[in-house]
């Protein structure tokens, strides 16, 4: 389906939606699908190229971020659990210092007191870029 057909079954079903706001949430969605994979890929030793991270329009506080699967126990019987955590961040990091930063924040958060963390694998990178201007 098109944006253009999308954006227009939308607008029938939800009521309204600025072409603009959708447009940039059309390609942001469009580049998190088609490198939603290539994490996997990626040498913990290496920085991930530009190709590999999709590039959105969000409000972030820093340049780049990485979403991250933890995996932990809240006690040593308990089964393990999963939670999906970000890690922003200004410079590209190799996937080993993403999962290192991981493990030296988890105990420093307090949401997460009591839960031991067993181990994290990052499963996404996000660039941000400024907004797209408007052609006058």
């Amino acid at each position: 389906m098109s944006a253009n057909a999308f954006l227009r079954k939308l607008k029938l079903t939800t009521g309204g939606y600025t072409r603009t706001k959708f447009l940039a949430d059309w390609r942001s969605v469009g580049a998190i699908e088609a490198r939603k994979d290539a994490f996997k890929y990626v040498r913990k030793d290496r920085r991930p190229s530009m190709k590999s991270m999709a590039d959105v329009e969000w409000e972030m506080s820093e340049e780049y971020m990485f979403k991250v699967r933890a995996k932990f126990r809240t006690s040593p019987d308990e089964p393990l659990q999963e939670r999906f955590v970000n890690i922003p961040s200004d410079r590209p990091m190799t996937p080993a210092e993403v999962e290192a930063e991981v493990f030296d924040r988890w105990n420093d958060w307090e949401k997460y007191a009591g839960e031991e963390l067993e181990s994290a694998n990052v499963v996404a990178g996000y660039h941000r870029i400024d907004e797209l201007e408007p052609e006058a």
